[in-house]
């Protein structure tokens, strides 16, 4: 994997200094600081222990592709043999699509898609549907997929926490969704970090095509640095759209340029969009009022500290809190 932008963290040379009042071998008097700010042995260790367990998790798994593909194009494509079986991925669609039902009182015609055709919201054609992750323990088990866990470790950190889990139900219409990057929709103004303080992951439930409305990136762009501007943005020859089979995973870098083209064929395109950030951007949903003891229960420490739950980063003095601020990993 090439090598990832990091602040080098061996190198800290911290020691505290005598307690006020003492004096140094010269009879000097000694100064002493604060230690909540300084990186100290501790906190060096713990980003070192937490690089060093993403790297062994992407190893273990099998994903130096995708973390390499993550580095070098700005994205990456998890086929549905990596992620889940197909009884799966078919049942988050189907879930999907009654929520869908639900909330907006017609059938989601998955044939024809004459239910969302021309459908408007701010993203385009598509109906999007946010605050999932309690409706089902299927969500649930979709966020802490493994492989994808890993790979979003990889480019946020164990500290991060998800932003929101929504959906996107897209019928045939005639909108392009332009070019943009999510770091400055959730993140920052440019110039960017050229690490991701944001990154996405989207199930694929149906098959993505360019006929079928996929989402489009440009390769490579994540290391711009910048947003597209109005003109580039709506550049059709920079549109390059993902194929992607039924419960694929498409996973990307905050910084990449990304958008979509219409459906042209008759049907649905059907996703689920995980929507990550590091510890220090707000999350648009609030998911911690929600969760409740028995879901809480049925899932790993990681869950809690992803929906908000548990705040390790409030305890700013701990070496995990301080670790997160000198390395990416952490």
């Amino acid at each position: 994997m090439s090598e990832k932008i990091n602040p080098t963290i061996a190198d800290w040379n911290l020691a505290r200094k005598a307690p006020s009042g003492s004096e140094s071998s010269d009879g000097s008097q000694s100064v002493r600081f604060a230690p909540t700010f300084l990186p100290d042995s501790d906190a060096v260790a713990e980003a070192e222990a937490a690089e060093r367990r993403t790297m062994d998790e992407i190893n273990v798994l099998g994903l130096q592709r995708y973390a390499e593909e993550l580095d070098e194009q700005g994205f990456t494509v998890l086929p549905p043999e990596e992620v889940a079986s197909v009884e799966f991925s078919e049942a988050l669609r189907n879930c999907i699509l009654e929520i869908s039902q639900g909330r907006s009182g017609r059938s989601p015609d998955l044939k024809t898609g004459a239910s969302h055709s021309n459908h408007e919201s701010p993203f385009g054609a598509v109906e999007w549907m946010p605050t999932l992750l309690v409706e089902n323990p299927i969500f649930e088990q979709a966020l802490m997929n493994r492989k994808v866990i890993a790979l979003i470790t990889y480019l946020l950190g164990e500290s991060c926490i998800l932003n929101h889990l929504s959906s996107m139900v897209k019928g045939p219409g005639g909108e392009y969704l332009p070019l943009h990057t999510d770091q400055n929709q959730t993140g920052c103004v440019e110039p960017f970090p050229p690490y991701a303080s944001v990154a996405n992951a989207t199930w694929a439930l149906t098959d993505y095509s360019e006929e079928n409305g996929a989402l489009c990136v440009v390769p490579g762009s994540h290391r711009w640095c910048r947003p597209p501007n109005a003109a580039e943005a709506t550049d059709l020859s920079s549109f390059k759209p993902v194929e992607a089979p039924a419960g694929s995973v498409i996973i990307w870098h905050g910084n990449t340029w990304h958008g979509a083209v219409p459906r042209r064929a008759p049907g649905l395109r059907v996703s689920l969009v995980e929507y990550f950030q590091r510890w220090y951007h707000p999350p648009i949903e609030e998911l911690a009022p929600h969760i409740t003891e028995e879901i809480l229960q049925r899932n790993s420490e990681r869950f809690a500290v992803l929906t908000g739950v548990r705040k390790p980063m409030h305890d700013i003095d701990t070496p995990t809190a301080k670790a997160a601020k000198i390395g990416l990993f952490a």
